[in-house]
C-alpha cells in the first residue's frame, strides 16, 4: 500500500482543478469525528458524490485509533483530493511539499516540469466527485495507512507547444478513477495526513 507513486504515467489521475478548498479546512476536516454513516462528498458542479449506506467497520484501525470515523476521514480525503490537485495545477509547490510524501511531491515536480520543458500546456475544468470510498487499512507499528478510491469526472485537454491537441478532449466529460493512499503517525496528538501513494484502481470507472 505504500508503493512509489508513478505520477508522470498517470497524468489524467492527477489534473483535475478545484479552487474553492482551502488547506486549513482539509485539516481540521480530517481530524474532525462525525456520524457513522458515510456522508457525502461536496465536489463541484456536478453534485454530491454518494458513498454506501452502510459504513465498514475497520477493526484494526479502531484498535488504535477508537473515535475514527470513516464518514468524517472520508470528508476530509475529498477536500484534501482536490485541494492537491488544485495546487498541483497551480504548480503550488509549497502547499505540495506539505502534504505530499518526499517521494509522491517529487513525481508530481517531475510531472510538472517535463510538460513545461515541452512546452505543452494544461486547460481543464473540474466535474465534481461522485464518490469516494475507502478501498484498504493497514495499520503499521510506526503509522497508520487508508486507501482512498476516489471516482470524479473532469474535462481536460493537453496542447502542444503549436497548439494543437494531444491528449484528452476539451468537448468531453471524462470519468477517472484515483485510489491514493493516506497515512499519519501512529503518534499521540498526530492529526495530519499525508499522501503516499497515487495510481489507478486495476478496476477501469
Amino acid at each position: 500500500m505504500s508503493e512509489t507513486a508513478d505520477v508522470a504515467n498517470n497524468l489524467p489521475a492527477i489534473i483535475l482543478l478545484s479552487f474553492w478548498w482551502a488547506f486549513l479546512s482539509m485539516l481540521e476536516l480530517l481530524s474532525r469525528q462525525g456520524d457513522p454513516t458515510h456522508r457525502p462528498c461536496a465536489g463541484g458542479q456536478a453534485g454530491a458524490a454518494q458513498a454506501p449506506e452502510d459504513e465498514p467497520d475497520f477493526p484494526e484501525l479502531r484498535e488504535v485509533e477508537p473515535d475514527f470515523r470513516a464518514s468524517a476521514f472520508l470528508q476530509g480525503a475529498c477536500r484534501a483530493y482536490e485541494e492537491i490537485l488544485r495546487a498541483y495545477a497551480l504548480c503550488d509547490a509549497k502547499a505540495l511539499q506539505v502534504l505530499l510524501s518526499a517521494e509522491v511531491f517529487r513525481a508530481f515536480m517531475d510531472a510538472f516540469e517535463a510538460r513545461s520543458a515541452q512546452g505543452e500546456t494544461l486547460e481543464l475544468t473540474f466535474v465534481g466527485i461522485q464518490s469516494a470510498a475507502i478501498a484498504g487499512v493497514e495499520v503499521r507499528s510506526e503509522a497508520v495507512e487508508i486507501a482512498v478510491l476516489f471516482r470524479a469526472q473532469v474535462i481536460q485537454a493537453e496542447r502542444s507547444s503549436d497548439g494543437d491537441i494531444i491528449r484528452g478532449d476539451p468537448g468531453e466529460v471524462a470519468a477517472v478513477a484515483d485510489l491514493w493512499t493516506f497515512s499519519r503517525p501512529r503518534s499521540i496528538g498526530a492529526t495530519s495526513w499525508t499522501v503516499i501513494a497515487t495510481g489507478e484502481p486495476l478496476e477501469t470507472p
